[in-house]
């Protein structure tokens, strides 16, 4: 599994607000934001992406001194990420270790 840390200023609005904030991470089903303000835990949001704009119901609402709201989104079916579609400006991906394969002792030491 990859983790894609990725930093891009959007859009974001939800209820009857408006704003802009960072998003910093992306996924198939997940977007993680960095916002001024609290969005309350089950708001519906959506985020404007380039062109492209991501809907889902926020997850997390996570207050970090001196940053501010970390907000954990859960992406609707209908509007899954996808590189191919839209790429942040800054993108980092970051594979997850392999599982480890478990050698016997002897033959891992030669014994």
């Amino acid at each position: 599994m990859a983790y894609h840390l990725c930093s891009e200023l959007v859009a974001v609005a939800w209820d009857d607000t408006e704003g802009c904030g960072n998003l910093e991470e992306i996924g198939e089903w997940t977007a993680a934001l960095l916002l001024e303000d609290p969005v309350p835990r089950g708001a519906r949001v959506r985020i404007q992406c380039q062109e492209h704009q991501l809907k889902g119901f926020v997850e997390t609402c996570t207050f970090s001194e001196p940053l501010g709201f970390f907000v954990g989104v859960r992406l609707d079916p209908d509007s899954r990420w996808s590189e191919k579609w839209f790429t942040p400006q800054h993108l980092l991906v970051l594979q997850s270790e392999p599982d480890p394969k478990v050698i016997p002792l002897r033959m891992a030491s030669g014994y």
